[in-house]
């Protein structure tokens, strides 16, 4: 039981690492902010997805719907 829960959380850190770089290089966000975002998306799922491009594609979904709330925020 202790092994598998150790080999999640090193999974877990893994993938979040990857998803930094993966965010500061296809978005060009600075570091800090894609790991914000990477632990703040990663607090609101129940369960973990099954798949590591749907979870980038879910976060990368979630910016851009970011954004364009803040460009007609400040637009009108």
């Amino acid at each position: 039981m202790k092994k598998s829960l150790a080999k999640r959380l090193v999974s877990i850190l893994v993938i979040r690492q990857k998803l930094i770089k993966d965010l500061t290089q296809e978005i060009g966000m600075h570091k800090n902010e894609a790991s914000e975002i990477v632990d703040f998306a990663l607090q609101l799922t129940d369960k973990f997805p099954h798949n590591y491009q749907q979870l980038k594609s879910e976060i990368k979904a979630y910016i851009v719907i970011n954004m364009l709330s803040l460009v007609t925020k400040f637009h009108n």
